[in-house]
This record gives C-alpha cells, structure tokens and sequence, in this order.
C-alpha cells in the first residue's frame, strides 16, 4: 500500500513491527493495519475519542470480538449441555453449570472491560470518514441506528477527516 499525503500531516516513516509506512502522527489512521497493529492500537487508545481509524482497523477488532464471543458462547455451551444433568422428570436441567457460568461470567467481563474502546474505536471511526463522533449515538435507535452505524463504519477514508487529529 502506497503512502497519501492527503491523509496525514506528518512525513512518512518505517514501523518496525510491519514494515509499512506510518506517520509520526499518532492521531492518523493504519491503512491496511495488520491485525496485530490494531489490536495493539486498540488497547494503546483504551479511551481515546479523539484521532481516527482505518477501515482495517475497525474490522480487525470486530473478527476479534466476534471470534472471542463466538468460541466463549459455544464453549458454554458445550460444557452446559454435556454437563447438565436431568430433573425430576427426566428433561435436561435448566439450570447453569458451573462451568458455563464461569465462562459467561469471562465473556461478560470481557464485554465490560471493552465498553470504552469500542465506544472510542467507533468514535474514531466516524471521524475517520468525516463525521462527528457523536454520530454514534444513532445506535441508540433500535435496529435501524445499528444498520446505519454498520453502513457507515463501511465507507472508505475521507481526507478532510484530519480535521479531527490533534495537531
């Protein structure tokens, strides 16, 4: 991937992680981010709500999360199902076993723990195509805030999103 001034202010420089080219300006997005990079950069901005994200970014964390709450959910249930026993009437028990309690109570730590740097990493995201981090808000809206916030997490980077750096 080829270095655009237009998307950032500083010259360019070598990360020695991945090779690519970067800025000296933190507040500018990864293009083409490795998935290591931005998960670094995830937990490294853990809330910051200023800055931007690449596309890559964004979606890297979004496979992460998916992979860790869809391996956790099935897990639980998994351990749930083959360790249940039977009530009284000879149906599967209802209730939670230890061990799917325990890893739901992981997965809902997990969720908390991550609250703030989705929230920044959305943020971020939409400053990224040139928009109000308060646009985020529009996920409130049932359903449709979720689609509209889906779309526009979709849409490439926009240069007058430098606006939002800090300079």
């Amino acid at each position: 991937m080829t270095h655009d001034p237009m998307l950032t202010n500083s010259p360019s420089t070598q990360d020695e992680n991945t090779g690519r080219a970067t800025t000296g300006n933190t507040d500018a997005p990864i293009l083409g981010a490795a998935p290591g990079a931005a998960v670094g950069r995830y937990f490294r901005k853990y809330a910051v709500f200023s800055g931007r994200a690449s596309r890559s970014e964004y979606w890297w964390i979004a496979l992460l999360s998916l992979i860790i709450y869809g391996v956790g959910g099935a897990l639980a249930g998994v351990i749930q199902v083959a360790t249940a026993g039977t009530n009284a009437y000879g149906d599967v028990s209802d209730e939670t076993t230890f061990g799917a309690g325990l890893i739901s109570s992981l997965l809902f730590l997990y969720f908390l723990s991550t609250i703030l740097p989705n929230i920044g990493l959305g943020v971020r995201r939409l400053h990224d195509v040139s928009l109000s981090g308060w646009v985020i808000l529009i996920g409130i809206v049932p359903f449709f805030g979720s689609l509209i916030l889906f779309v526009l997490s979709l849409l490439s980077s926009n240069p007058s999103g430098q606006r939002f750096d800090r300079r």
